[in-house]
């Protein structure tokens, strides 16, 4: 078991105006912000950034992801990646959320499979210009196998956080909180690319059906420093002011340890 944080930093996916201020309201630290669940989150618009920039003082992260199909994008869906980031930068994002696969991961002369596209992400986050940016559950397409590969990889690019289930994609959190832990306490290897010379590891979020009927024992098992939680009404797509509440009461120190009723997407 991974040692616990003291503090823990609850961050939660957003795809309307109102469901931001929603979990500002409940005591959100940080807004993910997205548009169309059912597509599982895509690049939201400026107009809504700027709405919600407006109203709430917590960083707001954007989503920068154009199309659901899969984690992997032509030249003109990258040129679109780097148009929607800019614009985005423009009206205030605090941070960026975004990955990029190779659609056949590349063999180095090591014999490491090399799922990350390297050089597109280090162009993201070199548009980013400082401000954090987080590879997305693209991680949890890449087989655990790889994973220190990948980890390597990530660093190297100069991530600040990784998003992750600790599993295949469709998999929920609590399925793999041991893996989760082993993700957060990663001996990262020292030398080029490593956590070192940038100054720390990836932070790991824990995000996939987080809920507060769970987060107690994510938080006890995995050590995690940050969950991710849609905090979902039900079927819709407005976040749960209480149920915000109810998690971040269980990971802030001196807090409740309730476990309360899950409202799964």
């Amino acid at each position: 078991m991974s040692p616990r944080s003291s503090y823990s930093h609850l961050e939660i996916a957003c795809f309307n105006y109102e469901s931001a201020l929603a979990a500002a309201d409940g005591g959100a630290d940080r807004i993910e912000l997205c548009k169309d669940y059912n597509s599982g989150g895509l690049s939201p618009n400026t107009t809504t950034l700027e709405k919600i920039k407006s109203q709430i003082k917590i960083p707001v992260y954007a989503m920068i992801r154009p199309h659901a199909e899969d984690f992997f994008y032509k030249e003109s869906e990258f040129a679109i990646m780097k148009i929607t980031l800019d614009n985005l930068k423009v009206h205030g994002a605090d941070g960026f959320v975004f990955g990029i696969l190779n659609r056949f991961p590349h063999n180095a002369c090591d014999g490491a499979e090399h799922w990350i596209d390297v050089s597109r992400n280090k162009e993201l986050v070199r548009l980013a210009e400082g401000r954090p940016c987080t590879f997305h559950r693209a991680f949890d397409v890449i087989p655990e196998l790889h994973w220190p590969t990948a980890l390597a990889d990530i660093i190297d690019c100069g991530f600040a956080s990784i998003l992750t289930n600790g599993g295949p994609s469709g998999i929920k959190a609590a399925e793999c909180a041991d893996k989760l832990a082993n993700l957060v306490a990663w001996n990262y290897p020292k030398g080029k690319g490593s956590a070192q010379q940038h100054n720390r590891a990836p932070e790991i979020i824990v995000g996939g059906g987080v809920r507060s009927s769970n987060i107690h024992m994510l938080h006890r098992v995995t050590g995690a420093s940050a969950f991710h939680s849609a905090a979902l009404l039900g079927s819709n797509e407005f976040v749960s002011k209480d149920e915000v509440q109810k998690m971040k009461a269980v990971i802030t120190p001196g807090g409740s340890s309730l476990k309360g009723e899950s409202i799964d997407r």
